[in-house]
């Protein structure tokens, strides 16, 4: 190939060919660091890695650093506030999973790292802006999702708006630290992402649901949870339950875990082939996930209990074992994910059976067990020495990138800071990110009219459940009824009970099915134990107890016959007594940060 000019060098050099190890090379430039120490570096940019080689001093080894950019969550263009520096920045953040040692063994753990490159090939700041943006665009796009080749002619305009998020965080949730969290490891992420936001702390049960029902939903490209699972649990119902459902419940919701179960989040994790993890790990790997903006649909089961009161499920429906370890284990909240342990402990010295009845409808062709497409590994906890100030009540776009104290964030001129230190360009505040305002509407005071079409009518809002017929009659003669003791019945949807339980391995985020899991009475201590010991490897099934049972269905009525009990519903407590439940496949929209997840069997 013959001489063409390098990008950002603007020196006639041999360039590279178009495959870089195999991939597409979109973009390849030579580039100085910040600070200045003479060193360069190639870059070369594919759609899924960012090459980086040293070339001066010329290392002794090939000495080559690879980012993935599934790792990177954004790239942000820079300018010396030197007025006699005429290059331009750009900066590229990246959260790559480490290998590192902790007290019980090895893991891994996400370690951020910002690398500043020096674009300067060009003697006016103008060309060299231009290249630094273009550099930068091409980054964005591909971390968005937003299709980028060798031929695409990249600008600004490829870009979506930046996102405006709402930020729901739940303070009492877990071991109490989702604000800690939120201020050291979650904000700092999402600004670098470039994402807009304003973050509300809820006050008591039911908040999230209130806020979500009055607000106007134009003004947001998603909601997301900061805690466990019910504070999710209040959003989508609170979605539900407005006059204009049908749009609310399009609306990207997301969750980024601190409370103690995290189940949605451990399937985020698991359908985006991450190892499984927990505590600080999970959150991190869910925050880079909810950076990546993807959005995919999300499969809700609408559960009618005998007082016609229908709610929206978006992971599972107990009763027994399960849901009495969930609710009884909530005095030890304080101990975070262990009071599940504790819980189980407890349940299993004083092992209850419950009569029922068990009905459901089996989905056409469903197969009663799915392989498992890959081993899991349990990675250990980590902490990042993060530290930053106090939140408030709410809060909207702070600037947290330190990065950026040194250089002009391009777009509105900021305020003067103070005077830099000798040696480098004065520091500069971050531009502001526009908040976006947080508008209530009155929440209709009239019941939400009833929803047309077939299918049982419970006079609320969300789609009419076409395969039941009202509690009070029998079930289809299409349905398979089984009354018997049982231990526990577990309707789930998703992969994961709890961060560490993959409970139902076979399962998508969209499948249009309900996992049917139940273990009839007479199993032991033992073979229970053995049960939730490898379901955190997701190899219970494996175990071939004659007690536990899976079958893969449409819809289910569950009739406790045993007076006293409790059942859940995405692990909060529901009115004891009959109930049934339908799945509405793909009616909710998940940010998982991934395409690709999802079933296709809806």
């Amino acid at each position: 190939m013959g001489p063409e000019t390098v990008a950002g060098t603007g020196r006639m050099e041999l360039a590279p060919g178009p495959y870089h190890n195999g991939a597409e090379t979109l973009l390849h430039g030579e580039f100085g660091i910040y600070p200045s120490k003479g060193t360069r570096y190639a870059l070369s940019l594919t759609c899924t890695e960012l090459h980086i080689q040293r070339l001066v001093p010329k290392p002794e080894t090939d000495q080559r650093t690879v980012v993935a950019l599934a790792d990177v969550v954004g790239c942000h263009t820079l300018r010396s506030r030197v007025t006699t520096d005429c290059a331009a920045y750009f900066t590229v953040y990246a959260y790559p999973l480490k290998k590192r040692k902790v007290a019980m063994g090895s893991g891994r753990a996400r370690q951020r790292t910002a690398r500043t490159f020096q674009v300067d090939g060009a003697d006016n700041y103008n060309k060299n802006q231009a290249m630094a943006e273009k550099w930068a665009v091409a980054i964005k796009c591909l971390v968005l999702g937003v299709p980028v080749s060798s031929e695409t002619d990249i600008s600004l305009s490829l870009l979506p708006r930046p996102r405006r998020l709402l930020l729901l965080l739940n303070p009492f949730g877990g071991r109490g630290n989702a604000l800690q969290w939120c201020q050291s490891h979650i904000l700092p992420m999402i600004s670098e992402a470039d994402i807009s936001f304003n973050l509300i702390q809820t006050e008591r049960a039911n908040h999230a649901r209130e806020l979500v029902k009055g607000i106007s939903l134009p003004e947001w490209d998603g909601i997301v949870t900061l805690s466990g699972d019910g504070l999710l649990y209040e959003v989508i119902n609170g979605l539900m339950e407005r006059p204009d459902w049908e749009q609310a419940i399009t609306m990207p919701v997301g969750i980024l875990p601190c409370g103690s179960g995290n189940a949605l989040a451990g399937a985020i994790n698991f359908n985006a082939g991450l190892e499984q993890a927990m505590g600080l790990e999970l959150l991190q790997n869910c925050t880079v996930l909810l950076c990546h903006a993807a959005v995919a649909p999300l499969d809700l089961v609408s559960v009618t209990m005998a007082s016609g009161t229908r709610c929206f499920s978006f992971l599972s429906v107990a009763w027994g074992f399960v849901s009495d370890v969930d609710i009884e284990s909530e005095k030890y909240r304080r101990v975070g994910s262990a009071r599940f342990t504790l819980g189980t402990m407890v349940r299993l010295a004083s092992l209850h059976t419950y009569r029922g009845r068990l009905s459901y409808l089996p989905a056409p062709d469903g197969p009663a067990h799915r392989p498992i497409s890959r081993s899991i590994t349990v990675a250990a906890n980590g902490r990042l020495p993060l530290t930053r100030l106090p939140l408030h009540r709410a809060v909207s776009d702070m600037g947290l990138c330190e990065e950026r104290q040194a250089f002009r964030h391009r777009g509105p001129e900021p305020p003067d800071d103070p005077s830099p230190s000798p040696g480098s360009p004065p520091p500069i505040s971050a531009s502001a990110l526009h908040p976006q305002s947080f508008i209530f509407e009155p929440a209709p005071e009239e019941p939400i009219g009833a929803p047309e079409g077939g299918g049982m009518d419970t006079g609320m809002g969300g789609p009419p459940d076409d395969l039941l017929v009202p509690l009070g009659q029998p079930v289809p003669p299409s349905w398979v009824t089984v009354e018997d003791d049982f231990v526990l019945v577990l309707a789930i949807y998703q992969t994961h009970l709890g961060a560490d339980l993959l409970t139902a391995p076979f399962a998508c985020l969209s499948d249009g099915l309900i996992h049917l899991c139940f273990v009839k009475a007479g199993v032991s201590r033992a073979a229970l134990v053995r049960i939730f010991l490898a379901m955190e490897k997701g190899t219970h099934f494996e175990q071939a107890c004659p007690h536990l049972s899976h079958v893969p269905v449409r819809a289910f009525r569950l009739e406790p016959l045993t007076r006293k009990g409790i059942l859940t519903v995405d692990g909060e407590r529901v009115e004891y007594g009959p109930l049934q439940a339908q799945v509405h496949c793909g009616l909710a929209r998940l940010i998982t940060g991934v395409a690709r997840l999802g079933g296709s069997s809806c």
